[in-house]
Parts: C-alpha cells; structure tokens; sequence
C-alpha cells in the first residue's frame, strides 16, 4: 500500500513575508539619519535654558511661577537624556562612528597624514628667517606727548559743542532739569547712530583741580530705551560695558578726549572683522569683537586701532 502523500505546504501572505523581511541598508540609514537629527534640533533647543534658569524671576500677570518653569525645564532635560540613552538613538550613533572610522577621506581630510604634519619638525638644514622679537607695544588709548588739557567743567559745553560740529557721533548732557546750572557728577550720552549708545558719568579728578575724568561707562543698545544705572539686554552690550569697565580700572586718571576717542572706534562694531581669527561673529558666544587695543606706531606702520574678541588674545 502506497504512503499517503504528504499535504502541501499552506500559501504565504506577500504582505507578511515583506513585513517580516529585514530593513534595507539605504531605509536603516535614513532612520539613522533621521534619528540623529530630531537629536540635535532638541540638543539646540536646550541653548536657551541656562540662561532662562539665570534670569531673575518676572513680575505680570501672565507670568508663570518661577518653581513651574524650573520643573518644566529640569524635565526637559530628563527627557533629552532618556532619548540619548534609547536603544534607538545609540545604534545611531554607533553606526555613524562605524561609518567615519572606515571612510575619514569622504570628509575631505586625511587624519593620518594631517598629524604627521603637525609632529614633523623643520629641517636642522634649512635655515628659519630671522623674526624680530621686538613686541609691538599697544595700550587701550592713545599715547602723545601733545595730548590735549584735561576737561573741566566750566569747559564741558564749550567742549561738547566742538566736538558735535566735527564729528558725527554726538555728544550730549543728560540733564534732570533743563537751565539747572550743570554741577559733578555729569552724565553724558555718546551716540554712534545704529550702532550703540554709551553713558558716561564723569566727576572730578582727585589729583588734577577740577579736572573732569570717567568714573564709569555703560553701553547699550541704539533703540534700548532703559535708565543709564541699569545694565543692557543684549550680550555684545554687555561685554562692551565690561570691556569699557576694563579700560576704566586700567586707565583711571585718563582725560576725557581719550574715552571719546576710544568710544569713536566702535563705529563698526558688527562689521568689522578681529585682527586675530579673521571672524565677525566669535565662535563662543557669537558676539562682534568688543576689544579695541591701540597699537604704537612704528617704522612701517602707523599708528591704529587693534580689534579682537575677548577670548581672542
């Protein structure tokens, strides 16, 4: 008697036999890719909580609780870590360093042959031109010996209206009360148009007679309507009100004719590129260079301004 034959096996789904295939290599690194840039978009969101978390607490009614947006913050900043943790998120990461061990050529560099450049020393045969040592010597402000007499005050307006008829930055008396007879200290306003507004408060010198010198300066913004005590709302404003600070501290008896000369360096100050990394912006805090340094002139070059960002030295 013949076996029975054997049953023939049941007719596959194609859906479920294409569901249930493995991923293809394109499809897993677009998942890859995507993984990893919803990542830095909420990396990128988290710039802006230190400086929420420093910011004193608001007054309004619409204003939430200080306790409230701590909470919602510190949460974000679990939520982030518990992403970067995920399973999902490391194979990506793993892939993209597998990917740049075994293609760096694809990024336009060779790291071997780059680092043996950086170790190779110069040649004992060939001889290295000569560099002077001499440093170039610079200070904040301008060195003369034909610097102008110090400032006094029966001689602040007549000075003033001098120099607003030969300069386009604008000098002016912040005065509480129009005809009050002006009396130390003295509040001045220099203007460079939409560019920045310094307050100056003068008063007078303790080792020249009634010489008027800067006790202190604050910078802010050309549409910041704010009081001259307070402090601006914007970085690049507040490190020129530290950097002038700086110059204060270093120059303390310096006449007023070298402040406005220094003040008048600043016409561009978000154009003018730093004379030590070539950029506008810094790559710190992407703020303008606020240090204005002035160099000494010498026998190829004349005397001028030095501009740099503060963590450029």
């Amino acid at each position: 008697m013949p076996p029975p034959p054997l049953p023939l096996p049941a007719p596959t789904d194609a859906a479920t036999t294409a569901s249930a295939s493995p991923l293809s290599d394109i499809q897993t690194l677009r998942n890859h890719i995507q993984t990893l840039s919803d990542l830095n978009n909420r990396l990128q969101a988290l710039r802006h909580i230190p400086a929420l978390l420093l910011r004193p607490p608001t007054t309004g009614v619409h204003a939430l609780p200080q306790a409230s947006l701590l909470r919602h913050e510190f949460q974000e900043i679990k939520d982030i870590t518990e992403a970067i943790r995920s399973d999902k998120v490391q194979d990506a990461l793993k892939a993209a360093r597998k990917s740049e061990a075994a293609e760096p050529k694809l990024l336009g560099f060779d790291i071997r042959r780059d680092n043996l450049k950086r170790r190779r020393p110069p040649s004992p045969e060939s001889p290295q031109p000569y560099r002077a040592t001499e440093s170039r010597s610079s200070s904040f402000l301008p060195r003369g010996d034909d610097s102008p007499p110090p400032v006094r005050l029966g001689g602040l307006a007549a000075y003033i209206k001098a120099h607003n008829k030969s300069s386009p930055h604008k000098l002016h008396v912040v005065a509480p009360k129009k005809g009050r007879a002006l009396q130390c200290p003295v509040v001045l306003r220099f203007l460079i148009p939409d560019v920045v507004v310094v307050y100056l408060t003068l008063d007078q010198s303790t080792t020249e007679q009634e010489a008027l010198v800067v006790e202190s300066a604050t910078a802010f913004g050309p549409r910041e309507q704010k009081p001259h005590h307070s402090q601006s709302d914007y970085t690049v404003f507040q490190q020129l009100s530290q950097q002038l600070a700086k110059v204060l501290q270093t120059e303390p008896w310096a006449p007023l004719q070298a402040i406005v000369s220094l003040l008048s360096a600043y016409e561009n100050l978000f154009t003018e590129p730093c004379t030590v990394c070539g950029r506008v912006l810094s790559a710190e805090a992407h703020t303008p260079p606020v240090v204005r340094v002035r160099r000494e002139p010498t026998m190829d070059q004349p005397s001028a301004w030095g501009v740099h960002h503060v963590t450029c030295k």
